[in-house]
């Protein structure tokens, strides 16, 4: 079982824009209407190429035994990639995109359908939940146990918008504070939390393709 594909879909949770984003849209007209479709568009897009990700592994054989070896060998290069990218972020501060901004201003300010693309825009695949859909993909499971892990870590992936969501349902007046301090601390630690991530995720990787080819 790919369990080692749990942690890195919980890295791939830590996206502070997510978070803003969704307390932009708690702010709106039709603010349960928006997370909702946000939420949605969000899942729609990391179920779905999330699960041609894993059949296309599956599909190269990369799951089998006799191709162990590339694939402990793509795993240690991917962490290397992720270990160069941290210190490149390291040295260099890394800025919020205008892009992301205009995203959010659309999804709180236009209809539902603009809520439903920014929530598929801003959660195109991240390098940790490419990671985890590779470990699902290369892993010795039936093609049930497969996609059934594939919403697993979609699920994990998104857990920092779905609790909110949730718990925005029940008690908004509670939620939205929460929410809030939570946002002013990831906007001040933002690139402290991204090198972290890279490191933690190239380590993880690195360390897993030594062992396998070792």
């Amino acid at each position: 079982m790919p369990v080692q594909a749990i942690p890195l879909a919980l890295i791939a949770s830590l996206y502070p824009f997510g978070l803003a984003v969704l307390l932009l849209l708690f702010s709106a007209p039709q603010p349960k209407a928006r997370a909702g479709v946000f939420l949605a568009g969000a899942v729609v897009c990391m179920l779905a190429i999330g699960s041609i990700i894993v059949i296309v592994l599956r599909g190269a054989g990369l799951n089998k035994d006799s191709a162990q070896t590339a694939r402990y060998g793509l795993q240690l290069a991917i962490g290397i990639l992720f270990l160069v990218a941290a210190l490149v972020v390291a040295r260099r501060p890394v800025k919020q995109g205008t892009g992301e901004s205009r995203i959010s201003k659309a999804a709180a300010e236009s209809g539902l359908f603009a809520a439903f693309v920014a929530g598929i825009m801003l959660y195109l695949p991240s390098p940790s939940y490419l990671s985890a859909l590779d470990d699902v993909g290369t892993a010795k499971l039936s093609s049930t146990a497969a996609a059934v892990w594939v919403v697993i870590v979609v699920a994990l992936a998104l857990i920092t918008i779905e609790v909110p969501f949730l718990l925005y349902q029940f008690a908004p007046g509670w939620t939205v504070p929460k929410l809030g301090a939570a946002d002013a601390w990831l906007k001040t630690n933002a690139r402290a939390v991204l090198i972290a991530v890279l490191a933690v995720l190239g380590a993880w990787e690195v360390i897993g393709g030594l062992a396998g080819l070792l």
